[in-house]
């Protein structure tokens, strides 16, 4: 039954995700012909103000078509478990769980893909954008950004990007069950279950930001007080990498946790607490 559910929620959503991986191809090949167009000042030390303003657009404009997508997600599963067709869909001969997971695996899914799209989308920008914005050789910045890329994120570039996909991975579970659990924990007030799902959505943003945080104060404390960062302020120091792999592995750590505290409390729940008036 569980393969059912999945099939139905897969044919229920994909127009949405699939519309917005569109709209982000499709800005992507107007920003690339937008770049073609301009050329690069001439002062080495100027930048193109409309390729500038231009990589910015884009990056919000994939940023905001990414939060519409969670949105949608977070809308769909309040909408088909608590709300007039929640009386339908817990009438199944299906547990609480199997509803959870479906919308989960589905959901995540259709995050994890607009993760990897974004991060291509906005690679090839910078790629396409640089020479535009800037008076550059990119036959010399290709093999300087290589040598450095250790120096600034801790690993070369291919475990880097395995880890970034495994970090997409767990962060798409994450952001979709923390607004499973938001819209859940706020079913539980009386009144105002919409605006209390917000509040609650809103709340553990917070918590976990401030959690975060706090976790990365020792490494950012030996970052600052390192005798690298005082004495070659002129260069990358040497415990930068360090601290951004760090900060990398606590963020994955954070967003683990995150989705099995919310995948617990999401399920709970459904299964001992449902109120659908």
């Amino acid at each position: 039954m569980l393969s059912r559910l999945i099939r139905h929620e897969w044919k229920e959503t994909w127009r949405i995700p699939v519309v917005s991986f569109l709209i982000i191809l499709i800005l992507t090949l107007v920003c690339f012909f937008l770049f073609r167009q301009m050329e690069p000042p001439a002062d080495p030390d100027a930048i193109n103000v409309g390729a500038f303003v231009t990589m910015m657009l884009y990056c919000m404009a994939v940023s905001i078509i990414s939060t519409v997508l969670i949105l949608y997600i977070a809308v769909r599963f309040y909408r088909n478990l608590y709300t007039d067709e929640g009386y339908l869909m817990h009438t199944l001969p299906v547990t609480p769980g199997q509803l959870l997971l479906s919308k989960l695996l589905v959901g995540a899914l259709w995050m994890f893909v607009m993760s990897l799209l974004a991060f291509w989308a906005i690679c090839c920008i910078l790629l396409f954008g640089l020479p535009a914005m800037v008076n550059v050789d990119m036959t010399l910045l290709g093999p300087a950004v290589m040598e450095l890329f250790p120096m600034l994120f801790g690993m070369k570039p291919l475990p880097f990007l395995l880890f970034y996909v495994l970090l997409s991975l767990v962060s798409s579970f994450s952001s979709v069950l923390t607004a499973y659990a938001a819209i859940s924990l706020g079913q539980l007030f009386a009144k105002h279950k919409v605006m209390a799902s917000i509040l609650c959505y809103i709340g553990f943003t917070m918590l976990i930001q401030i959690v975060t945080t706090i976790l990365m104060i020792p490494s950012l404390t030996r970052l600052i007080l390192s005798e690298a960062m005082l004495e070659a302020t002129d260069t990358i120091p040497a415990v930068f990498g360090a601290y951004m792999r760090e900060v990398l592995f606590i963020s994955m750590a954070g967003s683990l946790i995150c989705a099995v505290v919310s995948y617990l409390l999401s399920g709970y729940i459904m299964k001992k607490q449902l109120n659908l008036d």
